[in-house]
């Protein structure tokens, strides 16, 4: 009425937490989920990527413990041994990304490859969360996370990392896979913003200096 305008331009309605065999929980059929009870042990971040990612929310969601078990192992757990890994060496070399940004020219072809890739998931993720669709948007990094980042780049690019001596080559593969790992934690915070926020303080600290 005040502006000569329509009151909201979106509207999201919740479907139904069901149990796992898709009938609706009750005391009476003892199939009901305690909610504290399941953060305490899961965590919120891996209960809410879990259902985020399992079923967009205006649908019923048939929830099983067992799915976020499952997040945790192949997602979370994914992700953090990629930080893992990278810390491990950034801090054997003492790499803090003091150095300028090597130019594309300048870095292997699987560098530019998996930063390709991240761009690509940067342009689709915000589309997805424009649009209102976080589920889209949580499988997206799943699958960057699981199958380009991890599977590929890390295995591959392991012997760089390896190296005795801190060259362009490596400080290449530190800058390109110190920025995936950032971005992720960017793109994952709507979703999952305490592991988000642990994973940039990680990378970042608050002082300004990196530190790994």
């Amino acid at each position: 009425m005040a502006f000569d305008s329509i009151a909201f331009k979106n509207v999201v309605s919740n479907g139904l937490v069901l149990d796992k065999e898709g009938r609706k929980m009750s005391k009476r059929l003892g199939n009901s989920a305690e909610p504290f009870e399941t953060l305490e042990k899961y965590g919120a971040d891996a209960t809410r990527w879990y259902m985020i990612s399992n079923a967009q929310p205006w649908d019923n969601l048939k929830f099983d413990v067992t799915g976020i078990e499952e997040v945790q192992r192949k997602f979370f757990g994914t992700l953090f041994n990629t930080y893992a890994f990278f810390s491990l060496y950034a801090n054997i070399d003492d790499f803090a990304y003091r150095e300028q940004d090597l130019p594309m020219s300048d870095r292997a072809e699987i560098d530019r490859w998996i930063l390709s890739v991240l761009h690509t998931l940067i342009d689709e993720v915000n589309t997805e969360y424009a649009n209102y669709e976080p589920t889209n948007a949580t499988r997206k990094i799943h699958d960057f996370v699981n199958d380009h980042l991890s599977n590929w780049y890390v295995r591959l690019s392991r012997r760089r990392f390896w190296k005795g001596d801190y060259s362009r080559d490596k400080i290449s593969a530190y800058q390109t896979l110190y920025t995936c790992l950032e971005t992720v934690a960017k793109l994952m915070a709507p979703v999952s913003p305490f592991f988000a926020e642990w994973l940039y303080l990680n990378l970042n600290q608050v002082s300004g200096k990196r530190g790994f």
